[in-house]
């Protein structure tokens, strides 16, 4: 397990600050499509927001119930609300096992934590959007649960 301060944050939660490309608004990039459900230290949240880019030579896909979009660069700080993060080698059609997956909540406090426990499978890629398939289960020495699965079609964002 690797848990997260907003001091020691890895590549991906920087990823959803720095990233630049397409559109949003501070509501969030909403999913395509999709059905995904989640869960940060217990508490159930339902992703409805999400996008996809390249960031430092990886495919990067955010997801979530905070206002994550292609513009979160301009952001000071993580954006609010539960969310999950995982990078892939490239952004390309195939199948990922031990995907690092985070997940993070800013919710008066930032708070994270990720696993190289995901599988993720993206079945298609298009300049405009990016769809797959997330598995990810997680249950930390302290006992509390973090998870998200389901499927999703994401905006594909310019690097």
């Amino acid at each position: 397990m690797r848990t997260l301060t907003s001091r020691i944050a890895s590549v991906l939660v920087p990823a959803v600050l720095l990233l630049s490309g397409c559109g949003g608004d501070e509501s969030g990039t909403p999913l395509r499509s999709g059905a995904l459900t989640a869960e940060y230290a217990g508490t159930a949240f339902t992703p409805v927001n999400g996008f996809a880019t390249t960031y430092m030579g990886k495919g990067v896909v955010v997801l979530g119930d905070g206002p994550v979009h292609c513009g979160s660069e301009s952001a000071n700080d993580p954006p609010s609300g539960r969310n999950a993060s995982f990078s892939i080698t490239t952004l390309t059609p195939g199948t990922y096992g031990t995907v690092f997956v985070q997940l993070f909540e800013n919710v008066s406090s930032f708070h994270g934590v990720g696993a190289s426990k995901g599988n993720v499978t993206i079945t298609s890629v298009s300049a405009e959007s990016v769809a797959g398939m997330i598995s990810f289960d997680y249950t930390a020495d302290d006992g509390k649960h973090y998870a998200i699965n389901g499927n999703f079609d994401v905006v594909h964002c310019a690097p």
